[in-house]
C-alpha cells in the first residue's frame, strides 16, 4: 500500500509539473504574440483578451491544486493502511449497464457485506461468494472501498 501511495504522489507531482509548464508557455509565448498581432493589425481582431486567459489559468490552476489535495489525502490514507472491517450475509448483485447509444454493454459486479458495498471486477471475484452466506471483509475506506480480503464465517 505505502508503494501504490508513493506511485500516486509522484503522479501528482508529475501532472503539476505539466500544468506549471503548460501555464509557463501560455504567458510568456503565446500571450506576447496574441498582444503584439492584435496591436499591430488594424481593423477589428479577434484575439481573446489577455485577462481572459489568465482567468482561465487561474480557475484551472484552482482546479488543479483541488484535485491534488484530494488525490493526496486518499493516497495518505491509503499508505496509513488503515484496514477496517465489517460482517454479514452477502448479497451478490451483476447488471449490464449500457451506454447512451446502446451501442455497448458493460457488466457492473457488486458485493454487499453487512452495510458496506464493494465494486468487484470481474464475475470470477463474485463467484467467489455465496448469496446469504456470512463473510468478514476487510477493506481500506475510499470513495469506493477498496475490498482486501474476505473470509466466510
Amino acid at each position: 500500500m505505502t508503494t501504490q501511495s508513493k506511485r500516486g504522489k509522484s503522479l501528482n507531482l508529475v501532472m503539476g509539473g505539466v500544468f506549471v509548464v503548460f501555464a509557463i508557455v501560455i504567458v510568456a509565448v503565446v500571450m506576447p504574440k496574441m498582444s503584439s498581432s492584435s496591436t499591430g493589425s488594424s481593423g477589428s481582431s479577434s484575439s481573446v483578451p489577455p485577462g481572459v486567459i489568465i482567468g482561465v489559468l487561474a480557475v484551472l490552476a484552482l482546479l488543479v491544486l483541488m484535485t491534488l489535495l484530494r488525490t493526496r489525502r486518499g493516497m495518505n490514507r491509503i499508505a496509513a493502511g488503515a484496514v477496517q472491517t465489517t460482517e454479514g450475509p452477502a448479497k451478490t448483485k451483476a447488471r449490464a449497464y449500457a451506454d447512451d447509444n446502446q451501442m455497448s454493454t458493460m457488466p457492473i459486479y457488486r458485493l454487499t457485506v453487512g452495510q458496506v458495498t464493494f465494486a468487484l471486477s470481474g464475475s470470477q471475484q463474485l463467484d467467489a461468494f455465496e448469496d446469504g452466506a456470512t463473510y468478514r471483509c476487510y477493506y481500506l475506506e475510499g470513495t469506493l472501498p477498496i475490498l482486501v480480503s474476505a473470509e466466510r464465517i
